[in-house]
């Protein structure tokens, strides 16, 4: 009887250190974004992924994450900083073509991206309701926010050219490239709220 009781106390003990409460979650969430770490490894690794990427760059993902894991007022910040360095990194390190049709499709791409970033931070990761309500809107922003995306695309290559170039072996492969980098990122992202939370809490490691 005594063993039973001791082994209750120790599982119970065990599930206290290691259960991370959802208001501290949440405010750990909130403190992420509106401190200067995340938003600023956020913003370069997004800046430095356009010396690799071109026009590849995946935008979708980049609304998704900047819209769902900062203030409003630093996700747009950080979105304008990653495209216009997008652009800068294009036009002089990857030979963009400079004419008129090429601008327009950085500034389409723009507002794209910004598009996303603004529907995506209508329920940023730490609104105050169930943790699971919050983290299923980063999957749907991923299919709505790529077809609107897409949408767009669309639309601007009716103007401008190019809608050629959108069939569906290359949407499949950019829609795998935003799932996969999506997924990396949150999964960083929560890593790290996890070991905040844990700080807040001052939860010693499990023995």
């Amino acid at each position: 009887m005594t063993s039973l009781q001791s082994s209750t106390t120790f599982i119970s003990q065990s599930q206290r250190r290691t259960h991370i409460p959802t208001p501290i979650w949440l405010q750990s969430c909130q403190q992420m974004a509106y401190g200067r770490f995340w938003p600023s490894l956020l913003t370069t690794v997004g800046c430095l992924g356009s010396i690799t990427y071109t026009c590849t760059l995946p935008f979708v993902t980049i609304g998704i994450l900047t819209g769902t894991t900062l203030s409003r007022q630093k996700a747009i910040i950080s979105t304008l900083m990653i495209w216009l360095s997008n652009q800068i990194f294009g036009y002089l390190l990857h030979n963009y073509p400079r004419t008129l049709d090429s601008f327009g499709w950085g500034i389409v791409l723009g507002i794209s991206t910004l598009s996303v970033t603004l529907a995506a931070s209508y329920r940023p990761l730490f609104t105050p309701d169930k943790l699971w309500r919050n983290y299923l809107w980063i999957p749907l922003m991923l299919i709505v926010g790529f077809i609107g995306f897409q949408i767009l695309i669309f639309l601007a290559g009716l103007g401008l050219g190019g809608t050629h170039g959108l069939t569906l072996p290359v949407l499949g492969k950019i829609w795998l490239d935003n799932w996969l980098w999506t997924s990396l990122w949150i999964g960083i992202h929560s890593l790290l709220v996890w070991s905040k939370s844990r700080a807040l809490l001052r939860i010693p490691d499990p023995q």
